[in-house]
């Protein structure tokens, strides 16, 4: 056993599964896989005597599926990373989805069952294995100093899927093509003086205008952040949001869904063609880039795009984010939680052109490494946590935070004009939301 490899256990109740994902996380150097569980029961029983510092985990089990042992691996260490390997279906979408809203970390989907064993290898280890890589490192780093898996420990409700099914006890014993993006500072421990862990922290005053188009890109981590963030808006929010969620198709459209029913805001994925409305979310669809761009009637409107993949994204941050740089100063960009550094080319070109950068800090971060290299690079204006953007969009956009949703239909409300802030485009004279943007 080598202590200074990233420890694995590896879950699934298909013995060709646990085979090929063994086989291909043996390759990596920098990772041991440990043991191995054909249940969520089993996996319960031996993860203390297993100590792994991450574990994957399969949804569909007998005896306890994933998403039910989920909880009691979480009492036993509330910080360990879970990685869900999940299938590329709609029930798959489903499942991952309540598996992150019970404590998972992240999620890797499946091979297909038509790909060669050779192809399944090669996406494990692209997938996989850097995902476990990055967490692994994030955790070994956090139990070294003492501190424990940054971030706060997910919070269970009764009632919703995070709490175990009643029938199962606990065990005994018991997560446009860009040039590369130049080498920037790798993220660091932000201050705590910036987390819920620490002082509150304090908006730093900007001489921006009231923005009127946000745009938001996360990753990992991303949906239960969304899960926070888009709840805690006012119904009358005076200005869009668009929003890029690296997620596969299907699984954003679940996530629109989920995030429509808990919120004020009205949340859809976006088709291509809206002209992006105050109050409405807009999130980017699996496999298609976003991007603002003009219609007919010179309206500012949405478009998908399928173009090759960005930073190995597609929906990609840096995408959305060049679209809207002719926008200018009436833009604020916010890059949260994830792993890579999608969104900092695009956030340096929105800098450039006047445009507001916000960026989630590092406490309240699964992964910083989108924000991180943003912040690091000096292009940020607020670093905040999680629980601090919405009182912070709110109080930019100028709007109390205590509006209920306008009906039960999601039909959005009617804006006056001096709600929906005018914004000056650098290339055209263009509407959005009805607005003319002069």
């Amino acid at each position: 056993m080598d202590a200074a490899r990233i420890r694995v256990m590896v879950v699934d109740d298909s013995a060709v599964i646990r085979k090929i994902v063994t086989s291909t996380l043996l390759r990596e150097e920098d990772i041991e896989v440990v043991g191995t569980a054909a249940s969520g029961r089993e996996a319960i029983s031996r993860f203390k005597e297993l100590k792994p510092d991450v574990i994957t985990l399969d949804v569909e089990m007998p005896d306890m599926t994933g998403i039910e042992a989920i909880p009691f691996i979480r009492q036993i260490d509330a910080r360990v990373p879970i990685i869900m390997f999940s299938t590329l279906t709609e029930s798959g979408g489903k499942a991952t989805l309540d598996a992150l809203s019970a404590g998972a970390t992240d999620y890797v989907t499946k091979p297909s069952s038509s790909t060669s064993v050779e192809a399944s290898k090669e996406i494990i280890a692209s997938s996989l294995a850097t995902k476990i890589r990055v967490l692994g490192q994030k955790r070994r780093r956090a139990v070294g100093a003492g501190a424990g898996y940054a971030g706060r420990p997910p919070t269970h409700r009764p009632g919703t899927s995070s709490t175990p099914n009643s029938r199962f006890a606990a065990p005994n014993g018991y997560s446009p093509k860009f040039s590369a993006a130049p080498a920037v500072k790798p993220p660091t421990t932000d201050s705590k003086a910036q987390s819920e862990y620490g002082e509150v922290a304090r908006f730093r005053s900007t001489n921006h205008r009231p923005p009127s188009l946000i745009l938001i890109g996360i990753s990992t981590g991303g949906p239960n952040a969304l899960g926070e963030l888009l709840p805690a808006l006012p119904a009358n929010l005076p200005v869009p949001i668009l929003i890029v969620q690296h997620m596969p198709a299907t699984f954003t459209r679940l996530l629109a869904e989920r995030l429509d029913a808990k919120s004020k805001l009205k949340v859809m994925e976006a088709k291509g063609g809206e002209v992006p409305r105050p109050g409405e979310v807009y999130i980017a669809p699996g496999e298609h880039h976003l991007v603002i761009t003009n219609n007919h009637r010179s309206e500012v409107a949405l478009a998908l795009d399928d173009s090759p993949p960005v930073n190995s994204c597609r929906p990609s941050v840096d995408t959305l984010f060049h679209s809207a740089t002719r926008l200018g100063n009436r833009v604020m960009a916010i890059v949260m939680t994830g792993m890579g550094q999608d969104g900092f080319v695009g956030a340096k070109e929105l800098k450039a052109a006047g445009a507001e950068i916000v960026t989630q800090d590092e406490a309240s971060s699964v992964v910083w490494g989108m924000p991180g290299y943003v912040t690091n690079a000096g292009l940020s204006e607020q670093v905040l946590p999680l629980n601090q953007i919405a009182q912070y969009i709110a109080r930019r956009c100028s709007v109390s935070g205590n509006s209920d949703r306008p009906t039960a239909n999601h039909a959005p409300s009617s804006h006056t004009p001096a709600q929906t802030t005018a914004i000056t485009s650098r290339s055209a004279t263009s509407e959005i939301g009805g607005r003319r943007w002069h």
